[in-house]
Parts: C-alpha cells; sequence; structure tokens
C-alpha cells in the first residue's frame, strides 16, 4: 500500500536504535527523507549508513534533547521538516526500583527526557508546519502512561504527560493542517526492554531460565496482556507510519494504543 509518503522529511529523535529506529527504517522504504537523532555519534552514523545501503534517504542530528544546548544543536542541522516523531526519552534505572527508593533528582531526569524533549522539539519544528498548511506530530508515549506499573513510577508520569500535552497540542492546531497524535506502545522487544527483563528476573528469582521463558512471565505477571508475548518494534512502526501520511488527515487527539491488549480498558 503506498501511503503517499514519498518526497516528505521526517525527524525521528531517538532514532539511532530500538523503537525510533525502526520507526526511521520503515518511513525510509516509504520515500521519506529521515533525519536520524541519537547521543551517540557513531549509532547515528551507524543508523544513517544502513538506511542509505537499503535505497533510503537519511541524514545525522547528534543531540540529546533533554538539554535545551543539546536541542539547539539538533535543531541547526533540521532544515524543512514535514514529520516529527518524538520517541527520545524512555525509562531510567528506577525502571526495576521499588517506588520509594526513586529520588526525586531521576523523577526530574526521566521528565526532561521524555516531556520537556517533546516539548522543545515541538516548539522548533511546528511553526513551519503551520505555515505550509501541513504536518504530522507523533508522540510516543507508553501503556504505562495509562496503566502504570509498581516499579519505575517517573516514567509512568512522565507519560501520562505527554498523553495530556498531546491532546492540548492538538487543540492548539486546530483547523491548520497539523495533526498530533501519541501512539502507546506496550512492552516492546528492544535491547532496553530485554536488558529491564533480565533485571527483573533477577529481582524476581526467575531463576536462570531461557529468555523466551522469562518474556511469557512478564507477559502473564508484569505487563499482562491479551496477546500473550512482548510486542516487536515493527509492529510501532506500522501504526506511526499510517497516522504520518495524508491520508490520516482525520485522526488528531488520539492516543492510539498498540499493546497487544496491555491496557484493560474501553480505549
Amino acid at each position: 500500500m503506498d501511503l503517499q509518503l514519498a518526497g516528505k522529511r521526517a525527524l525521528v529523535t531517538g532514532s539511532s536504535e530500538g523503537i525510533g529506529n525502526g520507526i526511521a527504517r520503515m518511513l525510509a522504504a516509504e520515500g521519506v527523507e529521515v533525519v536520524i537523532n541519537g547521543r551517540n555519534a557513531d549509532k547515528v552514523a551507524s543508523a544513517v549508513e544502513t538506511i542509505i545501503a537499503d535505497g533510503g534517504k537519511a541524514v545525522a542530528a547528534v543531540g540529546d534533547l533533554s538539554s535545551d544546548d543539546g536541542a539547539t544543536q539538533v535543531c541547526n542541522r533540521l532544515g524543512s521538516i514535514d514529520i516529527l516523531i518524538n520517541n527520545t526519552g524512555g525509562a531510567s534505572e528506577s525502571s526495576a526500583q521499588h517506588w520509594l527508593d526513586v529520588e526525586p533528582e531521576i523523577w526530574g531526569q526521566t521528565y526532561s527526557k521524555n516531556v520537556l524533549a517533546a516539548v522543545r522539539m515541538i516548539r522548533a519544528c511546528v511553526p513551519a508546519m503551520i505555515e505550509q498548511q501541513w504536518g504530522r506530530i507523533i508522540n510516543i508515549g507508553s501503556a504505562a502512561g495509562n496503566q502504570p506499573l509498581a516499579f519505575g513510577p517517573d516514567y509512568g508520569a512522565a507519560k501520562g504527560a505527554i498523553l495530556n500535552l498531546t491532546s492540548s497540542l492538538a487543540k492548539a492546531l486546530a483547523g491548520q493542517g497539523v495533526t498530533a497524535n501519541t501512539v502507546s506502545p506496550g512492552t516492546v522487544l528492544t535491547p532496553a526492554v530485554e536488558n529491564w527483563v533480565t533485571k527483573m528476573q533477577e529481582q524476581l528469582g526467575w531463576g536462570d531460565i531461557p529468555f523466551e521463558q522469562a518474556e511469557r512471565k512478564v507477559s502473564e505477571q508484569l505487563a499482562p496482556n491479551l496477546s500473550g508475548r512482548i510486542g516487536r518494534v515493527e509492529e510501532i512502526a506500522h501504526i506511526v507510519c499510517m497516522l504520518a501520511s495524508p491520508g490520516a488527515g482525520y485522526v488528531t487527539g488520539a492516543n492510539i494504543r498498540v499493546d497487544g491488549g496491555q491496557v484493560m480498558s474501553i480505549n
């Protein structure tokens, strides 16, 4: 299916690996020129080279979006952006810590790299979208934003804020051809999640079991879902590409859950 994305330009933050990288690669396969962002210059360069080797278009924009200086560094490399995917962020070491063990400093760091990083990029990219009367903003949330776990309370709170700011932004952009939506993954198999599963395996005393068994236990005990498994990066990327397309112009202010049924609510 042709999503009519050829010729568009997208910034995918935090796209040197993980979910962001999967999104960038799928957008590139649809003919989008993608700006790869990350803090590690070598990883960013490798991601750019992989997309180009596969026949796509990609450029690098290295910078840490959790600080004003890092965001400015990225913005200076951007140029015009049609599609903004705010994916950077993630959990901290608190993801396997008890609620009361998470220091206030960590709460602030998690908020900055998830919420403020998105705000910085929205402020940088949206004015040009408004001027051209077309744009797509897709913020990557989490099932934890709707249904937080006992572990990693700072992360769930930050992702809850992402849902709130997206809804507010969609209203602020009403009638200007620019949409704003959230995609909220459940537990998705990335290197970071694989590391988290290993930590929880040790903390909960599951023993030295194969990762496949640990994955099932996560899907049954820690983040239960109706699919009985951990999701895959490509399953998130498909939904993001759809929302980024011209055909999704009537979808805005929405939270699209891609969580295998992890969040037990009507929506």
